[in-house]
């Protein structure tokens, strides 16, 4: 092969252009702190990125599910506190309206507050988290509790409410209110559980009778309300464990993505400095090829 000044010239381009090109790579990593940002970069580390990517989304949403989980269990939990304090204070009230020395008068009275306990325990049976009903089950955006002719009428599911925190890990979160009403779907409905309990002591105070037998029936539904607190607890730690578990997935893949894709800053300023260096010699080393032609040699 015949080498000609023609020849140089465009091996010296195609070896100063590739040099550029280096330059460039070096250059966007640095600006971009990224090693890997197109697929032709690196396709291992590439593939290997969007898949770590997509774990970490598909985590991120499990762990949004937590948060919500625990924000309704706890939710679920202070609701059911003030049901069981509305219930001591019945208790306290039927025990008092069980002493033989009352009269009517006062029986009526005890009557007006437990009417009113009543009705609190009912706007409680409503209570609602982020916009859903706690105690609906899976029918979150009605009141599972209404008041029809002095009657507290359960309305909600049956359903339980039950979401995804972890891969095939599915629990349900919700405390339907028929656990401790009535889920009776006829209207009008007689009352059940905790309310029917409740508006037979008032009607014993109503006829001036003494509503001691009814104590043991509010005492099973007191201890029924403290064995659905303690299903809460259970659950809110397990979800509390598991949003560890989630948080410390998260950061490890996390760490892994960077490790990568990131740069390491410092190797790459060196290896950028030794590049340029190279661009600079071959730029010195053209300078120095493409000086001499024939016509010097002519004249």
């Amino acid at each position: 092969m015949r080498i000609t000044n023609r020849v140089l010239v465009k091996s010296y381009l195609s070896d100063l252009t590739a040099n550029l090109e280096n330059m460039k790579k070096y250059q966007e990593q640095l600006s971009s702190g990224k090693e890997v940002r197109r697929p032709s970069d690196n396709p291992f580390k590439a593939a290997r990125a969007m898949e770590l990517t997509t774990s970490i989304a598909v985590n991120e949403r499990y762990k949004a599910n937590i948060d919500e989980g625990i924000g309704w269990l706890e939710t679920t939990d202070v609701a059911l506190g003030q049901m069981n304090d509305a219930l001591q204070r019945i208790r306290e009230l039927t025990v008092q309206g069980s002493n033989g020395t009352y009269d009517s008068t006062q029986r009526y009275s005890i009557q007006k507050e437990i009417e009113q306990l009543k009705e609190s325990l009912a706007q409680i049976g409503n209570t609602f988290y982020d916009g859903r009903y706690i105690f609906g089950g899976d029918k979150t955006t009605e009141p599972p509790f209404k008041i029809v002719d002095g009657k507290v009428i359960y309305q909600g599911s049956t359903n339980g409410l039950k979401k995804e925190f972890s891969q095939g890990v599915i629990m349900d979160i919700a405390i339907n209110g028929n656990k401790f009403a009535n889920d009776s779907k006829i209207q009008p409905a007689d009352e059940d559980g905790v309310f029917k309990v409740i508006s037979e002591i008032i009607n014993d105070l109503a006829n001036n009778k003494s509503p001691s037998d009814r104590l043991k029936e509010l005492d099973e539904q007191i201890d029924n309300i403290l064995k659905l607190r303690a299903e809460v607890g259970a659950k809110s730690n397990r979800l509390n464990a598991m949003k560890s578990k989630n948080e410390d997935e998260i950061f490890n893949m996390t760490e892994l993505l960077s490790k990568t894709v990131d740069i390491d800053i410092a190797q790459k300023i060196m290896e950028y400095s030794v590049m340029e260096s190279i661009y600079t010699a071959s730029l010195q080393a053209g300078a120095k090829i493409l000086q001499p032609s024939l016509l010097d040699f002519l004249r």
